[in-house]
């Protein structure tokens, strides 16, 4: 520990050094506040959440939980994009920063966090640094990335001959570290503290913020020291053990604060939000993508609970481990014994002497089962014993506030929801349910609720099967099946949505209103329908389906009304089942005659635009045709069907579309397409090559052509001998798309009446007379291996 000592302007100051999640330094840290007594406990961490040292400090908060701090740019300060940022602050039963509260109150101490407000700490840090590194998917504010990955560390692993920074921490700081005594442990901490701080250029220290949170830790910690000054008082504080050489040099003189702080100025704290939430062991897991601590949490929290009784607190947690995970094995796979788990349990003491630890801890446990209960080769198909331990070291462990926790109503609505419906949300485990949404009201009524959470980007919820409102897939179907799951990053997304409403409901009709201001088209806004559709949110059906109406009405884009049309079309043929109240007819002639009039712009699509074209066209037919149409909308339609056709430049796709559907209405005979069919055959070789995509259209909306007599057929194969070999293989992958319309069955109906074209029958396509030099020569060198093979067993066995 660091002590400096001021008579007459400040108290005397304990500055201890600490890694983040080390039952270790949990230990020594509540061992040193019960030998000092100091007057007041400061901690790292932002010091707007005061306020909620209470709770997590109350008999009825259980970790793992978290401080969640939120901040939405709204000044600009951080850049240009004003986005919302967010992290958490993770706290375990042995978490030293939790130790020092616990024992501030066990022991009436005044306790108080010292850090920058989360905000403050981004405007302090430079892009892509620290807090705001973009590649992270987790932001964590009590990273140790700069205690924990340098050049200094590296290379002391390389010469101790341990794998990383996490197995040379548990062999030199965790494994002894109980039994020494707290002095000489923080002394040996603060020695490597300083080694890997001087390892560490300076600017990495100001980028990431690390110089402006120093200054502004050792001015509060400054404030503190002041108010007991003259009173014979001390102030402890507990920091990172990286901070800890810096705060010294502040404290001490020995650096001006202003040189460090720098020029961060104040980000406005009403655009700041903290909230205490529960979390979980699998969060907390370094190894799952959490920045900061030690990996492992399930297998340190034995270690935790069982060293105030235990001489041996490691050897006890590495036998469980193996126990149990040599149970779990054995019941998935059947195949180990208790003499594995004993082999186990003993190369895990043998590995521990052989390298220099006093007990085996988490890299032995690992090796050792890995050695023990893997048999053969370790791939995908032997690993189980390995991953069944990892889930283990992991832990399932969920943390719960207080009844007096402050958090936002919105999580209160959430978990009676599930109270409601009796989802399980105290574990981290995915869990299925099945809903028949149509037949069963409370069913639907849970659809409902995990459609909100799914709008609310909460994570919580999947739809694995079911009707896709939004894709318009599987509208036939009448069950859905989802898959939900409960982790901390849910109640993070709830807290960030809070401010749009009280309850989960409220919050994703105020998003809905908000989406409804951004500028939609009429595509967007059809989808947003659907969401609300599947929502329920019957109170802003009608205002969103007002929306639809006057962005249908403003929209141009032929492929955004195509799908809008679609899209409310579906929504008519469901209104039945899901019982919105809203009347289509009207909204969908609205769209059905701007798409009408539309259409002839489309004649020169590109070939890469040709399915969605040729989808809208096949989708205005089923629309003119619907029940309580407009009969003058289904005449407009083939009018401008047939001046389409007049387009000389008219995409070849599109032209066969056009005439199946004419021919399909009568309006046009099978001569009239031969005629046109032959005109792109005679035409120049440009022409000749878009026959096959003329094929493909016509064959999207009239395939039947292909069966009415010989003679489309008989044009198809005199198509097939006007190109050349080379030819034919360009034009093989369009022919391949045309034909895809076709079943299986009609594919051997086209065959069949093809090979009688040419006087041939299956017979004498199966039963080949002549035989290609290609084949014979493969025959023969098949047999010349086989006579081989055949010679050389005989000489064998003789």
């Amino acid at each position: 520990m660091e002590r400096i000592l001021r008579s007459k302007e400040m108290a005397e100051i304990i500055l201890l050094p600490v890694r983040h999640h080390s039952p270790a330094c949990a230990y020594h840290v509540d061992r040193t506040i019960e030998e000092l007594r100091p007057d007041v406990i400061l901690v790292e961490g932002p010091d707007n959440a005061d306020s909620l040292i209470p709770v997590m400090v109350h008999d009825q908060t259980k970790a793992p939980f978290a401080i969640y701090y939120s901040y939405h740019d709204q000044s600009g300060r951080i850049s240009e994009d004003k986005e919302r940022y967010k992290c958490y602050y993770p706290f375990l039963d042995y978490s030293p920063e939790l130790a020092a509260f616990r024992a501030g109150k066990r022991l009436g101490i005044r306790t108080a966090f010292i850090d920058l407000p989360y905000g403050d700490i981004l405007a302090a840090s430079r892009e892509g640094k620290g807090l705001r590194k973009e590649e992270e998917e987790k932001s964590n504010y009590n990273d140790d990335y700069l205690l924990s990955r340098n050049d200094y560390l590296r290379q002391l692993c390389e010469r101790t001959g341990l794998r990383s920074f996490d197995e040379f921490w548990e062999k030199y700081f965790e494994l002894n570290g109980m039994r020494d005594e707290s002095k000489r442990w923080f002394d040996n901490l603060l020695v490597y503290c300083g080694l890997a701080r001087e390892n560490t250029p300076r600017e990495s220290m100001e980028e990431d913020g690390c110089l402006a949170r120093e200054a502004h830790m050792a001015k509060r910690i400054g404030e503190h020291a002041r108010e007991l000054a003259g009173t014979g008082g001390t102030v402890l504080a507990v920091t990172g053990g990286f901070h800890t050489p810096g705060l010294r040099a502040l404290l001490a003189g020995e650096e001006e604060a202003a040189r460090a702080e720098g020029k961060t100025g104040k980000v406005p704290e009403k655009d700041q939000g903290v909230y205490l939430m529960p979390y979980s062991m699998e969060a907390a897991d370094a190894l799952n993508g959490y920045a900061s601590g030690m990996p492992f949490p399930g297998f340190y929290q034995k270690i935790w609970e069982r060293a105030p009784e235990s001489d041996a607190p490691y050897e006890d947690a590495v036998l469980d481990m193996v126990v149990a995970s040599g149970k779990e094995t054995r019941r998935r796979e059947g195949y180990l014994s208790t003499y594995d788990e004993i082999c186990a349990c003993a190369m895990a003491k043998g590995l521990a002497e052989l390298r220099g630890k006093r007990e085996p801890g988490a890299y032995e446990l690992q090796d050792a089962v890995l050695s023990s209960f893997v048999k053969g080769e370790y791939n995908l198909a032997s690993d189980t014993p390995i991953r069944i331990l990892r889930r283990l070291m992991t832990g399932n462990a969920v943390g719960a506030l207080c009844p007096q926790a402050d958090v936002p109503p919105i999580l209160h609505d959430f978990r009676g929801e599930c109270r409601r419906f009796g989802l399980k949300i105290t574990s981290t485990l995915e869990s299925e349910s099945t809903l028949s949404i149509f037949s069963n009201p409370r069913h639907r009524q849970q659809s409902m609720f995990f459609n909100r959470m799914l709008y609310l980007d909460t994570a919580f919820a999947k739809k694995v099967k079911g009707p896709n409102l939004q894709l318009k897939k599987d509208r036939n179907l009448m069950r859905e099946i989802w898959k939900y799951k409960w982790n901390a990053q849910v109640d993070a997304a709830l807290i960030e949505v809070s401010v749009y409403g009280a309850t989960i409901e409220e919050a994703a009709v105020s998003l809905v209103k908000e989406e409804l201001k951004k500028e939609l088209g009429a595509k967007e806004s059809a989808l947003l329908l659907t969401r609300v559709f599947e929502m329920g949110l019957q109170g802003q059906m009608q205002t969103v389906f007002s929306r639809v109406h006057q962005l249908m009405l403003a929209d141009t884009d032929f492929y955004s009304m195509a799908e809008a049309l679609k899209s409310l079309m579906m929504m008519e043929e469901l209104e039945t089942l899901y019982g919105s109240g809203l009347e289509f007819g009207e909204l969908i002639s609205i769209g059905c005659r701007k798409l009408i009039g539309l259409l002839p712009s489309m004649t020169r699509i590109k070939d890469e635009d040709l399915d969605p074209c040729m989808n809208a066209v096949k989708l205005l037919y089923r629309v003119t045709g619907r029940q309580g149409a407009e009969g003058r909308e289904r005449d407009d339609y083939y009018d401008v069907l047939e001046k389409m056709t007049l387009d000389g430049e008219i995409n070849a796709g599109l032209n066969g579309c056009v005439h199946g559907i004419l021919y399909g209405s009568g309006r046009e005979t099978a001569e009239k397409i031969e005629m046109v069919c032959r005109g792109y055959l005679s035409g120049t070789r440009e022409q000749l090559f878009a026959t096959a995509q003329f094929f493909r259209g016509l064959f999207f909306t009239a395939r039947d052509l292909v069966f009415i007599g010989e003679q489309f057929l008989r044009m198809l194969d005199g198509f097939y001998g006007a190109v050349s070999e080379e030819e034919f293989l360009e034009l093989l992958p369009k022919l391949r798309m045309a034909f895809a319309y076709f079943t299986p069955r009609e594919i051997d109906r086209i065959a069949a009446m093809a090979a009688g074209i040419h006087g041939k029958g299956q017979r004498d396509i199966l039963e080949r007379q002549e035989v290609y030099p290609d084949w014979y020569a493969y025959g023969k060198e098949l047999d010349a291996f086989v006579k081989g093979k055949m010679k050389w067993q005989t000489n064998r066995r003789f």
